[in-house]
């Protein structure tokens, strides 16, 4: 792994067999509105998505609500999961738990997630809404 300083600041390149994913969320409160919610994290290239969400889970990115029943979407392009706090398993919206087909014509680069938060909704009712999201493409 090389580093590079631009200025003071290092820029990490990624380990051979993982690869930079940017998250992003919105905020969850008037307060929370002034910090910007970017991170850069690592991941294995061959990573499916529920290791994805499992990793973000685990370094706690998504944060916690009084109540304790914070809903949030994952998208790519389209809806991916529901993570609910009150949940320790993301529910997947539509698609294989092989997602992103790595080593498959059908392979997804993902470079970044969002995180989409739904307030204290009920998690199934927003799962249900959302696997009837469809997205028209020209062509």
């Amino acid at each position: 792994m090389k580093n590079w300083f631009w200025g003071n600041i290092a820029i990490l390149e990624p380990k051979p067999d993982m690869k930079k994913l940017i998250l992003t969320r919105d905020s969850v409160s008037m307060g929370d509105d002034a910090f910007d919610h970017t991170l850069e994290i690592e991941i294995k290239e061959e990573w499916k998505i529920n290791e994805i969400l499992d990793k973000v889970i685990q370094i706690n990115y998504l944060p916690k609500i009084m109540g304790g029943k914070a809903t949030w979407s994952v998208a790519y392009d389209k809806p991916l999961a529901i993570i609910a706090q009150q949940s320790s398993t993301p529910k997947l919206i539509g698609m294989s738990e092989d997602f992103p087909y790595q080593g498959t014509k059908w392979h997804v680069n993902i470079e970044r997630l969002h995180f989409n938060y739904h307030a204290q909704q009920d998690p199934e009712l927003v799962y249900d809404v959302l696997n009837r999201f469809h997205v028209v493409r020209k062509g």
